[in-house]
């Protein structure tokens, strides 16, 4: 006995479609989702056919949404690489001039480190006075 197959259908013309296949074969729609069992065919009322449709269309929004969602997280992670490479290399930089300038003898590395803790605790302490 050969499996079921598990037919993909278009949310547009409503026809079948392989399972896996991104386009309609007959119209050319981006294929949603949607996958209906082959236990489906077999029901065929009117208010099944109402209840589908408007699953289909709420699935089809739903994943236009999500699609939406993804590209602005693409987006935003894009944007946290970039920001965390130019960190990078601004840490980089200014390390290459402390150490540039401690051998020079232009600067204590010790008093510069405990100033710039100090520094930062004192800007601590004035965001956590803000909140």
């Amino acid at each position: 006995m050969q499996p079921p197959t598990i037919a993909h259908f278009c949310q547009k013309c409503r026809s079948p479609n392989p399972l896996g296949q991104e386009f309609c074969a007959r119209c050319g729609t981006r294929l949603m989702i949607v996958v209906e069992p082959p236990a489906m065919k077999h029901d065929a009322s009117e208010a099944t056919t109402v209840h589908e449709e408007h699953l289909l269309e709420r699935l089809s929004l739903l994943e236009n949404r999500l699609g939406r969602l993804t590209e602005r997280l693409e987006k935003g992670l894009s944007l946290l690489l970039r920001q965390s490479e130019n960190t990078y290399a601004t840490h980089t930089l200014v390390k290459t001039l402390v150490d540039a300038l401690a051998e020079a003898g232009s600067i204590n590395t010790a008093e510069l480190e405990r100033n710039w803790h100090e520094r930062c605790e004192k800007d601590e302490a004035r965001r956590t006075a803000k909140d």
